[in-house]
């Protein structure tokens, strides 16, 4: 993983209203750019296809100014909703560093389900920031659980920062065991209602959410100059703690 977009984990800010951004618009030439920063981000599965579609954000009903909707579409294979979450994650921090804000918007309707064959899973709602001090100025302020919450054995400097990847309704579904020779990701599974959301809807989200811990957390292993390497299994939603990633050291 590249670590080019680590400063923008710093920066970026869930935008819930888009009220006082400025006039400046997302141009053209802004949007075929972000097609194409899209097409060069990892995967974590490369033979899922994946795809995004950049609307107006009326016509997906927004009610929140925001400008345009980035909509993420995929292929329905094993882990596609935890892929999907570690390449937005990347179109998310990579936005940021255009000086345009997000909301990873799970409540957000598509104006097409079905887009060149792939299914609609989760959409972003994006706005040109003018005013860039309205950006995260101090993510040490933001509310996220103790690095104990999440993480056993030696945190390497990386939990540290890993810990404030987004997650749906704050979610945080992550717990990570440094064992000395290896790194074992798990998704948590809350029994019951996490925050607004119904079990079903949080097995959903929280699948995207686990991608974004990724690629969180690979971003930070790059910085830190920790090289692994990675092994990835099937979410398995039984489970009280999934398994999801295994980083040998």
């Amino acid at each position: 993983m590249n670590n080019s977009l680590y400063p923008m984990i710093f920066r970026r800010k869930s935008f819930h209203l888009f009220r006082g951004v400025g006039s400046e618009k997302i141009e053209e030439k802004e949007l075929e750019e972000i097609n194409t920063a899209y097409r060069s981000f990892e995967k974590l599965y490369p033979e899922i296809r994946t795809a995004i579609r950049i609307v107006p954000a009326s016509k997906v009903n927004f009610k929140r100014d925001a400008e345009y909707c980035i909509m993420i579409y995929s292929e329905k294979k094993d882990n596609y909703l935890m892929n999907a979450g570690y390449i937005g994650e990347q179109l998310d921090l990579y936005l940021v560093s255009r000086n345009i804000g997000t909301l990873w918007y799970g409540l957000g309707k598509p104006d097409e389900q079905i887009y060149e064959g792939l299914d609609y899973v989760i959409m972003f709602a994006v706005h040109k920031i003018s005013d860039v001090s309205l950006f995260r100025k101090d993510m040490f302020k933001s509310k996220r659980k103790a690095v104990e919450e999440i993480w056993q054995g030696n945190t390497l400097g990386l939990a540290e920062i890993a810990r404030f990847a987004p997650s749906a309704c704050n979610s945080q579904p992550w717990f990570v065991t440094n064992s000395g020779n290896e790194i074992l990701v798990n998704r948590y599974r809350k029994p019951g209602k996490v925050g607004l959301m119904s079990p079903k809807a949080a097995a959903y989200f929280n699948r995207i959410d686990i991608g974004i811990f990724l690629c969180i957390l690979e971003i930070c292993m790059a910085q830190q100059n920790i090289p692994a390497k990675r092994e990835l299994f099937i979410d398995a939603e039984d489970k009280e703690y999934s398994p999801v990633a295994r980083y040998l050291l």
